[in-house]
């Protein structure tokens, strides 16, 4: 126990408060689209900067006719295996930052909140970074799971086709995430539907609650830091690329630090601090983190080069995201 801005700070409590808020305000873990495995994180714990993800492939072949003559051949079940990286990531605040939320009755739900936050958005730049990554040009995933381009409007026809790149596997794409700006293109036409009315059109304007609705009963998730290419001059136009998710598209696993939490005082200044340390996996899917790190685990720039990803999964279904391209008119 420490005194943080006068009060008793609890480490555990404070670290329990924090992770409720992680996942309760991330749109992405309440999709389903990053998933948690205990296995994974059995693995995650055992150290090391690289993690090694074994996978099973599909089971293959035809069935056999039974026969007391000539007996059944065994299959041999093939499987691969995927590299994900450790995430090593810290913040210091200083006690002033956080004294507007110290005036509830909790206070350390309050400070847990605000930097629980913090960790939402910053574990979300992380994702982003990823995808940048997977699908920039050059990238592994840019013309396997990848439809649109700079030249293509925004249409209902291209949300299927997204859908339709995966085959009889599209279906498993649960989740839309994109950009205000393709997504209120989306409200214009119509397609985006909430849950409480049969038209966006119809409630927009006179809803009490605004909400972000659904597309072919696909929840939308609004996020004005996905990429966009912004256009310059007259008749110029600015490309956004959206992302179609599956349940599980991302892996993730967290363990605690030697030190997760501190903090100190600096009793000439006054000043008081809190430091926060994060150490977890964030993987995409079938795919293998090959990128070379500067320091002791990858920056989102370094997330963000193309060469970071190497494709583990032989099946592109099975990779449970797709991109989708498309230009909007200044």
């Amino acid at each position: 126990m420490a005194l943080l801005a006068d009060i008793n700070f609890v480490p555990e409590l404070f670290l329990s408060y924090q992770q409720e808020v992680n996942q309760a305000q991330s749109a992405f873990f309440r999709s389903g689209i990053i998933a948690q495995n205990p296995l994974i994180t059995q693995e995650f714990a055992k150290g090391g900067r690289e993690i090694v993800l074994p996978f099973f492939n599909d089971l293959t072949g035809e069935s056999e006719i039974l026969s007391d003559i000539i007996g059944l051949t065994p299959a041999v079940i093939g499987s691969g295996r995927q590299t994900g990286i450790r995430n090593l990531r810290g913040r210091a605040w200083q006690s002033s930052d956080l004294a507007a939320e110290l005036a509830g009755s909790d206070p350390m739900l309050a400070i847990a909140q605000r930097t629980g936050e913090y960790w939402v958005r910053d574990l979300q730049a992380t994702l982003i970074a990823q995808l940048v990554g997977l699908f920039g040009t050059g990238g592994p995933l840019v013309t396997s799971n990848s439809v649109g381009g700079a030249a293509t409007g925004l249409t209902g026809n291209l949300l299927i086709k997204g859908m339709a790149k995966l085959g009889d596997a599209g279906s498993r794409l649960t989740a839309l995430a994109m950009h205000s700006a393709p997504y209120y293109e989306l409200v214009q036409q119509d397609l985006i539907i909430p849950t409480t009315s049969t038209s966006q059109i119809d409630s927009r304007i006179s809803a009490e609650n605004p909400e972000f609705g659904t597309y072919l009963g696909r929840p939308v998730f609004v996020d004005d830091t996905l990429p966009v290419s912004i256009g310059t001059g007259t008749g110029s136009t600015n490309v956004y690329t959206s992302y179609l998710f599956g349940q599980g598209a991302f892996a993730y696993a967290e363990v605690m630090p030697k030190q997760s939490v501190e903090t100190d005082r600096n009793i000439l200044k006054g000043i008081e601090i809190l430091v926060n340390r994060k150490e977890y996996l964030l993987h995409p899917v079938g795919m293998a983190y090959q990128g070379t790190v500067a320091g002791n685990s990858p920056t989102n720039a370094e997330f963000q080069n193309v060469a970071s990803y190497s494709q583990a999964f032989a099946d592109n279904r099975n990779i449970r995201m797709v991109a989708l391209r498309s230009f909007i008119p200044n």
